[in-house]
């Protein structure tokens, strides 16, 4: 008696095993489907990022482009009259035309931090995002 007694109680403990198995397969599937969702929404959220990066650098580049034009534009104008022949000979005063000079001046490196600012985009942060994306979607593969 004590034999069918063991093999009712060893069925019982398999089929115990067998639920708790289909359970915890049950558990790790919706954790993978949880998963695969944030990586899907985290590469999206990247590659809006890496968008909204080269647009701000195509803007930025326009923009440095732009205070590049003016400032030569004026620069021009004003290499052509005579304040400028006098500004070569007294460039230490503080005049009007020094101070227009110095404007210019200031126009050109302004243009020049835009570029740069649209080089670290392009260069630097966009192909950044890039590569996080690729190691996460590479870490959800894992």
């Amino acid at each position: 008696m004590s034999t069918p007694s063991r093999f009712k109680k060893d069925k019982e403990i398999i089929a115990e095993y067998e639920s708790q198995v289909k359970e915890i397969r049950a558990q790790l599937v919706e954790q993978q489907k949880c998963l695969e969702q944030q990586t899907e929404m985290r590469v999206q959220l990247l590659q809006d990022l890496q968008d909204f990066f080269r647009k701000k650098a195509e803007i930025e580049t326009e923009y440095s482009r732009n205070l590049e034009k003016l400032a030569e534009r004026f620069m021009a104008k004003t290499r052509s009259t005579k304040d400028h022949q006098q500004y070569k000979k007294d460039q230490n005063l503080l005049s009007p035309v020094n101070c227009w000079y110095l404007l210019l001046n200031q126009v050109r490196r302004e243009s020049k931090d835009h570029a740069t600012l649209s080089d670290i985009y392009l260069n630097n942060v966009i192909m950044r995002f890039m590569q996080i994306s690729e190691d996460s979607t590479r870490m959800f593969k894992k």
